[in-house]
């Protein structure tokens, strides 16, 4: 079954969401360090990589790939709007980035899920993994945030 309109957007989205990410982690890349360590911020740009490649190659072999770059720059505006009105100018504040991850962490897992349905409806094996995979990757990354804030608001209220 070939891919439609819908999931070509939907392809779109998820691939601004890895954008996004990496934008975050460039521009946030001093306090996500500090607060995550290097080996966290290294794994997650590789999965970003590994994401968006298979992302496009889905929308290249579909032959929607114009359809979901389209949408994925306007979901990425988008996106970065949000998070910048989030975040400010405190972009070496790891608190207030993981805070930000909430949000974005949360807002990907249900995208990722969308697109994993519409793979299933699709019969798509391959864009199922990936879309199963992802959707666990991004909870992963919102229960690091989770934890590292439960641990920071420890901290601050014994300051």
């Amino acid at each position: 079954m070939a891919i439609n309109e819908f999931v070509a957007k939907k392809l779109g989205e998820i691939l601004a969401f890895e954008r996004v990410g990496q934008d975050t982690l460039e521009r946030g890349r001093v306090a996500l360090e500090e607060a995550l360590g290097q080996e966290r911020i290294t794994d997650r740009e590789e999965k970003i990589r590994l994401y968006s490649e298979a992302i496009l190659r889905t929308a290249t072999d579909a032959g929607v790939v114009d359809t979901t770059l389209t949408k994925a720059s306007a979901t990425e505006n988008k996106l970065k709007k949000m998070r910048d009105l989030y975040v400010g100018d405190q972009w070496d504040n790891a608190t207030e980035l993981l805070e930000w991850s909430g949000f974005f962490e949360g807002a990907a897992i249900v995208h990722y899920a969308l697109v994993r349905g519409a793979a299933e409806g699709l019969g798509d094996e391959a864009l199922m993994t990936l879309a199963e995979e992802a959707k666990n990757y991004h909870y992963e990354l919102l229960e690091l945030a989770e934890s590292e804030l439960e641990t920071k608001g420890q901290d601050k209220a014994t300051a």
